[in-house]
């Protein structure tokens, strides 16, 4: 989704291990682990092991759906790499981005009406993602029987908070030439890494919107930039 403070340089110190094999086999895999949950957390992280072997490396295809509309999702994942985004099919089969996630984020039902029961949107990885991926409850079972576990969990919940009261602000206040302005301004790692048709799809808008939207903004800076020189 559009939170968590983001580690992109040691992200990318995790992808620069010569391979998969390696990362997995090395207290790299632990390193990531903590740093995942760290970002969520305000008390010190102290990996028990028994959480650690809860995770295994997975590889999804681009395009794999990770949980469909109508099946529960059980899985509590950390992303290495890649991006995955959620989204809702409407009646005539149109699809509604309602969030998006890249690498060092945690991808886990929180909200109740995910936890347990089917959920009404789908999760699908946009291109090759790589994920440390375990059982929801048994995660959610050892992190409730720690103090920095809760906390973490504390954590998440108010992140999605975070991100509604965002979403509603923007949707309910500003324009679609005022929303793309604030999306860039606050998650600009997103808005480099996904297609500008994904961007607009969340935001509410037609590509081409966004494309006219973009061209403006451009059109003015050129004109700004012309009166300076």
């Amino acid at each position: 989704m559009l939170h968590v403070v983001c580690m992109t340089k040691k992200i990318k110190a995790y992808q620069n291990k010569s391979s998969l094999k390696e990362f997995l086999s090395n207290s790299c895999a632990s390193q990531f682990l903590s740093d995942c949950f760290q970002t969520y957390n305000k008390q010190k992280v102290v990996m028990p092991s028994d959480l650690l072997n809860l995770f295994s490396l997975k590889i999804y295809a681009k395009g794999t759906q990770l949980v469909r509309a109508g099946e529960c999702w059980d899985s509590f994942s950390m992303i290495v790499s890649g991006v995955f985004r959620l989204y809702y099919l409407d009646k005539e089969g149109k699809e509604h981005t309602k969030g998006i996630f890249l690498d060092s984020e945690i991808l886990a039902p929180c909200a109740p009406s995910a936890i347990g029961k089917p959920i009404n949107f789908y999760i699908e990885s946009f291109i090759e993602t790589q994920v440390y991926t375990a059982n929801y409850k048994q995660v959610r079972k050892i992190l409730e029987s720690t103090v920095w576990g809760r906390s973490v969990l504390i954590g998440m919940l108010e992140s999605i908070l975070e991100d509604k009261v965002e979403r509603e602000y923007t949707w309910l206040n500003l324009n679609a030439e005022e929303r793309y302005l604030r999306f860039v301004s606050k998650t600009p790692r997103i808005a480099a890494s996904v297609p500008l048709y994904m961007i607009a799809n969340y935001l509410g808008m037609t590509d081409v919107t966004l494309s006219r939207i973009r061209k403006r903004l451009k059109n003015s800076l050129d004109k700004m930039g012309g009166r300076n020189g």
